[in-house]
């Protein structure tokens, strides 16, 4: 493009060399002088226009993080995903485990000694990898409120009345009762209930000492998805 441009800027020079009438050599300076400015744009600016990226075939930013309701699985287990908890993916396994079991077999509603947790803790954590789980931090206030069992930090837990009633819509209905890691209350007396969900979907409670089936949840670390 610019050698064209040099080329019309001698034929004028010619020209003006060669003809002895002012006006039109007046054009030709005019002209001269604008095709020299032509010369100092940049070569993707000669036509006028700046070369800019096209919005339309730009390629989008994708983002490989699971979604609200979305079904994965890992290691040969199907998870439903809820959301966004604590810096990582809590998630539920969609199918509960095979065998139906106390949440304690002392029958106490307290989380932290109940011998549903240790099976989790020590079985059922082998089927993971646990640098693909984060720790995560359930509340164990009771349905009356009381808070004497504070917290629990697991890799595998189930999921508390309040997380239910946060993902409901995401939920899936079991067709057996599973249990929550939500005490009814830590009252004397009444430590011995722990909330479950019906097969409607619907929150109820049993004695901790009943078999019902169980629904483990976690906390997957995002960068496994990236």
């Amino acid at each position: 493009m610019k050698d064209s441009i040099l080329m019309a800027i001698e034929s004028l020079c010619d020209d003006i060399a060669t003809n002895t009438d002012a006006e039109d050599n007046h054009k030709r300076a005019a002209a001269i002088a604008q095709l020299s400015m032509a010369l100092l744009l940049p070569d993707d600016a000669e036509d006028g226009t700046e070369e800019t990226e096209d919005e339309s075939t730009a390629p989008e930013a994708k983002s490989n993080m699971p979604k609200s309701g979305d079904r994965f699985t890992y290691n040969g287990i199907s998870f439903v995903i809820l959301g966004e908890e604590q810096g990582g993916i809590l998630a539920v396994q969609e199918h509960t485990l095979g065998e139906e079991m106390p949440f304690d077999e002392g029958g106490s509603n307290d989380w932290r000694k109940s011998t549903l947790r240790k099976y989790l803790k020590e079985e059922h954590i082998k089927k993971f990898n646990k640098g693909d789980l984060l720790p995560f931090v359930s509340d164990l206030t009771a349905d009356d409120g009381l808070k004497d069992y504070g917290t629990s930090e697991d890799y595998i837990f189930l999921l508390s009345c309040d997380l239910y009633r946060k993902y409901r819509p995401y939920m899936l209905k079991y067709n057996k009762w599973v249990w929550t890691i939500t005490p009814w209350s830590c009252a004397p007396g009444y430590a011995y209930y722990a909330r479950s969900v019906y097969t409607d979907g619907s929150l109820d409670y049993s004695s901790a000492d009943i078999a019902h089936a169980v629904a483990p949840a976690c906390i997957f670390n995002p960068a496994i998805f990236e």
